[in-house]
């Protein structure tokens, strides 16, 4: 029997996670009328929507996460900045969410989402946006196990440090992976172009400021 509890207590905290108060349609609801927001919201408004939802129990983590999840894989031009809220909203009630081991899938969701949107954005050429989003949600999810088992995150991650200037640091990062997947070889010889040509923009810059 004592065995029992963790199991029982771990179908509490999902079902917390997964069941809102007010009922499944009324949920969808809500999260269309936020979704139909964001555009003139942005992403800060629309987490404190998310927020103001989740606190009165009428939509969960989850029904949030499936939406954002769905708009990226539809390619809305909402869906990044959704994305953001949702990971926003994630660092918000962390406290509320499982640590146990079992709930290991559930913190991959929350890098998957960080991932996916980050890398919409860096497709869309926003690579700010990227770089805010691709290490977005609680710590929980950003460890070995992940890294391991999702390595073009990682390089994601390198690539952001590149465009925001810190290309050394990009490479460092994949290099100090052990062992080192295959794909960061590439991932590497490309953060070295990017460096190579912030590099010569950087020597033109000068040049042009000496020249003037």
């Amino acid at each position: 029997m004592p065995r029992t509890r963790p199991i029982l207590t771990a179908l509490v905290l999902l079902a917390a996670l997964l069941v809102p108060i007010c009922g499944c349609d009324n949920a969808e609801a809500r999260l269309d009328i936020i979704y139909s927001g964001v555009g003139k919201n942005g992403r800060a408004a629309t987490f404190g929507n998310l927020k103001s939802e989740f606190d009165k129990g009428n939509i969960t983590f989850e029904s949030a996460m499936i939406r954002a999840e769905e708009m990226l894989q539809a390619g809305d031009a909402d869906a990044v900045t959704f994305a953001g809220a949702v990971l926003d909203l994630s660092e918000a009630i962390e406290d509320k969410f499982p640590t146990g081991g079992e709930f290991e899938l559930f913190w991959r969701r929350i890098g998957r989402l960080a991932y996916t949107s980050a890398y919409a954005a860096f497709e869309a050429g926003d690579f700010e946006t990227a770089s805010m989003l691709v290490l977005a949600g609680p710590d929980r999810w950003k460890r070995d196990p992940y890294w391991i088992a999702y390595p073009n995150h990682e390089i994601l991650v390198a690539l952001a440090m590149a465009y925001e200037g810190d290309a050394r640091g990009g490479i460092a990062l994949l290099n100090s992976r052990t062992p080192q997947p295959d794909e960061y070889k590439e991932a590497i010889q490309t953060i070295a172009e990017i460096q190579r040509r912030q590099q010569q923009a950087s020597d033109r810059a000068a040049e042009n400021e000496e020249g003037g």
